[in-house]
């Protein structure tokens, strides 16, 4: 699945890295730098949390690999110089979106790619319950826990909802309810998971994740071309797929290859 996005996301060129300098902006336990480092780039990451830790234990073991835990506004690598700047699954919950992504475009070289996305806005995601989806309820009382407290309080919330969740698994109609009151992540008929247990771990992750994350922003298509437009970019593609928004743009000068 990892794979399958990053490869949608660089527009069919995640077998044409070998040799490239990639910086990836926001690790996490090194889900794409495993897969980039197998393509053959050699690759500078980083993440603000310390989950560079587990991205270490994951891949620390290549000499292609460069690993630092970095503030995005501050990332302790040479400007200019990247063939590909990526940044998944991260732009939504810094402080300002707009001011990461004009921090990650300086860091590509001439000619250059930076590989984003974002999470779209919607109506059912804005709108309060029962109207839109109940997590952004649930969230807004698990932010004001103590931080220790809150992976146990979403770990509670999680269990008590998912067996009722999968009892109606097949009601597309009941689940469309309980996301209106429960707002626990669900991937029943969306993932091919194995069996009740798996989708019950991923529902932890994910619904964990998804209420105790400190910044959560939305962006259309157009307000995430508006800004790459204004850096000057060139060859823009923005779709919606996956994550929300994903986005892809070259540099101009140097050499596209």
């Amino acid at each position: 699945m990892s794979e399958g996005r990053l490869s949608r996301c660089l527009r069919g060129e995640l077998e044409n890295l070998k040799g490239k300098l990639i910086l990836e902006a926001g690790s996490g336990a090194g889900r794409f730098s495993e897969i980039l480092l197998k393509r053959g780039a050699t690759l500078h990451s980083f993440d603000y949390s310390a989950a560079v830790e587990a991205n270490a234990a994951n891949n620390g073991d290549s000499d292609r690999l460069t690993l630092v835990q970095a503030d995005m506004l501050q990332m302790p690598f040479p400007s200019g110089s990247y063939d590909y700047v990526i940044c998944l699954g991260v732009l939504q919950h810094t402080p300002n979106p707009e001011d990461s992504i004009r921090a990650l475009w300086k860091m590509v070289r001439p000619g250059g790619r930076l590989v984003v996305d974002h999470y779209r806005w919607n109506l059912w995601l804005r709108l309060p319950p029962p109207l839109g989806d109940a997590e952004k309820l649930y969230r807004w009382l698990v932010l004001r826990l103590p931080k220790k407290k809150r992976l146990a309080a979403t770990r509670a919330i999680t269990k008590f909802w998912f067996p009722i969740y999968w009892r109606f698994r097949e009601s597309r109609w009941a689940r469309r309810i309980l996301a209106r009151t429960a707002g626990i992540h669900f991937y029943y008929g969306i993932f091919d998971l194995r069996d009740r247990e798996e989708h019950l771990q991923w529902a932890l992750l994910d619904t964990h994740d998804g209420m105790t994350d400190h910044y959560k922003h939305y962006r259309t298509e157009g307000e995430i071309r508006k800004v790459l437009e204004e850096l000057g970019a060139e060859d823009i593609r923005v779709d919606v797929g996956g994550n929300g928004v994903e986005a892809y743009c070259r540099k101009p000068g140097g050499t596209s290859g």
